[in-house]
Parts: structure tokens; C-alpha cells; sequence
């Protein structure tokens, strides 16, 4: 005989326990309502997650804020949370094009001019894309048929800039130019403060990590609720048939709700299926689905800094495999020395294809390429690829498929379901900051006073 979970009664079901669902539950339990957080995996904190090491926490996933980040920064400061600033004294290193320069040493790594007139043509281009609705852009069919790389073909003539089209795209979005649309990357530009915000630390969006890890968000966002969340409780259908009442159901757990929120990332979210018993999955979902960009991080420890004695700062950009991109890790870690290396796109696909040990030879024969034999020799090598976590299936965040803002992307767009007593949440459900610690927040408050209104409205 199948096992039928007993059917409880709750307030409003958040299905997510991530920065974006426990921030929607913190909401409406502070306006009153009794939320019942249901997570499928076996803890809280999505896209974030931390790691222990020699008495430091690593921050696995998102990990960064800014300050035009104002939702998180506040959030932290109400959960007791400092914020830790991730510059790193010294110069940074260039390996393009089988050169390696340092930036101090007064020898060009890259034509500054080209690059800084490509972030300005695309600043230009995104400032007349609405962030609230990019479909609604009198080009957006030819925009978002057209992929980055065939723009960039077609207008960019400075070989350093088309390079650094391809860098900027696998370090802000964490996929290929040809994978990408022209419509989406300047809404990303847009969305989340213009290139030169996105991609500088002082002053910009990773000018600051959270103390203690960005996963400590969650944690204390999930130990003020009244109900713990329900972790390993995956959702499979919400049903709308009932007059007043929604039954939010899984292998688990079968609660009839007044609300819900769906707080999860596109693709587990697509699976979910609402409507009346007998329907397949929601109409008002696009029939597209948006892939996750593919991010593979992994972080080197080291008992200090020792690139530091040279005068380095840690931080690398490069067009070679697999690592593209690293950055310095270690202030606020007692000595410890920390270097995160990204891994994106295409370049991170093909390091997930080879055995552990090839991995690991790899990412550390490239460190010390840049820093030298002790590279050679970590105390400790923490990888994390995010496409691999069932319940994520990617990172940084969704990435539509070329047409998919101009053709179906407005139905699924921090709008709700087809049922108006259901919301998304999720940082690709935000105008605002996509992609970001600061769109969760902002799309989990979006969430829930939406719902709060609607309640009001219904009493």
C-alpha cells in the first residue's frame, strides 16, 4: 500500500528553504501570518552553502554584496551579520594570450582604451532596456535572437575587446557568448548596476562578504521562524480545485494552504505542477526553460598568503583553461591564505568531465603558473560544482535560451501563476540585482507583501 502523508493544515506554504523563500517566510510571519517552509534538500540555504576549514568558513556559493545592495546589507544588519571588504592589497596578474603581466609592471596586459570603450557602447545599449520588462524593448526579437558572440562578431573590431566580451560574459553570467543572447546580457547590465558595478570589487558588487558566510543568512533567517523548516520535503504538485484552499503536495507532506510561494530555482521549479488534479504542468509558464549558467568553484587553502610576498594580490584573469578568473579569499582569515578559482561555461563542462585527480592537477599546475611551487602544495582543495546539486541544477543563475524574453519570458517574470494565490520568488524572479543575493531578498519581500495585499484584499 503507498504511504499517504496525513494532510495538515497551514497559513502559507513557502516551497524553498533558500535566501529568497526564508526571506518571503520571515516576512509574513512578521506581518502576522504562520508560514510552513518546505525544503527538498537536507538543509537550508540554496545557492548558498559553507565550509569549515581550519576554524573559517568558506562560502561555497553566493557569497558577495555591494553597495547598491541595500535589501541584504539590511537583512544582515537585522540578523547581526558584519560584512567583511574582500580588497586585497598588491597587483593583480594577466594571462592572455600565452602572456603573463603583472599590472603593476608598467607593460600594458590589454588595451585599456578598447576595453573601456566596449563597456561604455555597452552601457549605452542596455540603458534603454526596462530590467521590469525586457520583452517590451521595441528590438527585443532581434536583441534576444541575436548571440553575443555574433554581436560582438559584427561590431566589435579591437581584438582585446572581443576577448573581453567573452571574459565579462563567463565571469558575470558563468556561460559562453554563444550561448547567450545579446537582449539578456544587457538586461543582466541593467538589472544589476551597469559593467563597471558588476564586475569591480571597491566600490562595486563583491566589495564585501557576509562574516561567518552568506549560508549564515539563511540559518538565522530559518531559526526565527516559529515552524523549522521541513527539510527533504520535495514539492511535486500544488493543486488549485479546492474553492478556498490549495493543496501543496510530495512524497512527504500534503498541507492545504490559503497561500503559497514557490521559492526555487527555474528548472525545479518548471516540475512542479499547478493546477487542478488531472492538469499537467501550469500554463502560464513558458514552455522554454531557462538553463543554469554552469559554475564550478573551488577553493585552495593555504596556512597564509604567500603570494602576497611578491606583491600580488591574488587576483588573476585569464583566457586559458580551465580557470578563468581568481581572487584572493584570505582577509578576516587569521592568516589563513584562500584563493578562489572560477571555473565557467564550456571550460567548467569539460573540468567536470574529468576524474578528481586530473581536476585538482590541473587548477593547482594553473596557480602555480601565477604564483609559484607552493601553490603546488594547499592545506586544503574544496570543489564545488553547482550543477551537479540536484535541487539547484546550476549557478549562478538561469540563463534563458536565445528568444526566450522576447517569446515567453514576461509570463514567468516576478508575475505569479495563472492561481493569484500563488508567487514566485527567486533571484531570477527580480528586476532588480538577477542573479544576486540582493534579487532574492528583493524578489522574497516581493513575494510576500504581494500576498499580504491579496489576503487583505480577499478579507
Amino acid at each position: 500500500m503507498m504511504f499517504r502523508p496525513p494532510v495538515v493544515q497551514a497559513d502559507v506554504v513557502v516551497v524553498g528553504a533558500g535566501l529568497a523563500g526564508l526571506t518571503a517566510a520571515a516576512e509574513l510571519q512578521a506581518r502576522g501570518r504562520r508560514p510552513l517552509v518546505v525544503e527538498a534538500g537536507d538543509r537550508v540555504g540554496g545557492r548558498t552553502a559553507g565550509h569549515l576549514v581550519a576554524g573559517q568558513l568558506l562560502d561555497l556559493g553566493g557569497a558577495y554584496t555591494g553597495v547598491l545592495h541595500s535589501e541584504v546589507r539590511a537583512l544582515a544588519d537585522r540578523l547581526g551579520i558584519g560584512l567583511q571588504p574582500t580588497e586585497a592589497p598588491g597587483s593583480a596578474l594577466f594571462d592572455l594570450r600565452g602572456r603573463l603581466t603583472r599590472a603593476d609592471s608598467g607593460h600594458a596586459a590589454y588595451s585599456a582604451l578598447a576595453v573601456g570603450d566596449l563597456l561604455e557602447l555597452l552601457e549605452e545599449l542596455s540603458a534603454d532596456v526596462d530590467p521590469a520588462a525586457p520583452g517590451a524593448h521595441p528590438n527585443a526579437a532581434e536583441l534576444d535572437r541575436l548571440t553575443v558572440a555574433d554581436w560582438a562578431d559584427q561590431r566589435i573590431t579591437h581584438p582585446d575587446a572581443r576577448l573581453f566580451t567573452d571574459l565579462l560574459v563567463g565571469e558575470m553570467l558563468a556561460t559562453d557568448t554563444t550561448e547567450l543572447s545579446l537582449l539578456h546580457l544587457l538586461f543582466y547590465l541593467r538589472s544589476g548596476g551597469g559593467a563597471h558595478y558588476l564586475t569591480a570589487f571597491s566600490g562595486g558588487a563583491q566589495q564585501d562578504r557576509f562574516a561567518g558566510g552568506a549560508h549564515a543568512l539563511c540559518e538565522r533567517l530559518a531559526a526565527s521562524l516559529a515552524e523549522p523548516p521541513r527539510l527533504r520535503t520535495p514539492v511535486m504538485r500544488i493543486r488549485t480545485h479546492l474553492r478556498e484552499r490549495l493543496l501543496v503536495q510530495g512524497p512527504g507532506i500534503a498541507a492545504e494552504c490559503a497561500q503559497a510561494v514557490i521559492a526555487v530555482p527555474p528548472g525545479p521549479a518548471a516540475r512542479i505542477v499547478i493546477g487542478p488534479a488531472g492538469v499537467g504542468p501550469d500554463a502560464s509558464r513558458p514552455s522554454r526553460s531557462r538553463s543554469s549558467g554552469c559554475a564550478i568553484k573551488v577553493h585552495v587553502v593555504y596556512d597564509r598568503p604567500f603570494w602576497a610576498d611578491a606583491g600580488l594580490s591574488g587576483w588573476v584573469t585569464a583566457d586559458g583553461g580551465p580557470v578563468r578568473y581568481v581572487t584572493d579569499d584570505s582577509a578576516g582569515r587569521h592568516g589563513l591564505g584562500v584563493l578562489v578559482a572560477f571555473l565557467t561555461g564550456s571550460c567548467a563542462a569539460a573540468y567536470a568531465a574529468q576524474p578528481p585527480a586530473t581536476r585538482r592537477a590541473d587548477v593547482l599546475s594553473s596557480l602555480s603558473r601565477w604564483f609559484g611551487a607552493a601553490a603546488d602544495r594547499p592545506l586544503e582543495y574544496v570543489e564545488t560544482d553547482w550543477r551537479s546539486q540536484p535541487f539547484v541544477e546550476g549557478c549562478y543563475a538561469a540563463v534563458p535560451p536565445c528568444g526566450w524574453w522576447a517569446e515567453t519570458g514576461p509570463m514567468a517574470f516576478i508575475g505569479r501563476p495563472a492561481d493569484e494565490r500563488i508567487r514566485w520568488a527567486g533571484t531570477e524572479r527580480s528586476p532588480a540585482f538577477y542573479g544576486h543575493l540582493e534579487g532574492a531578498v528583493r524578489s522574497g519581500l516581493h513575494a510576500a507583501r504581494s500576498l499580504l495585499d491579496n489576503h487583505r484584499g480577499h478579507r
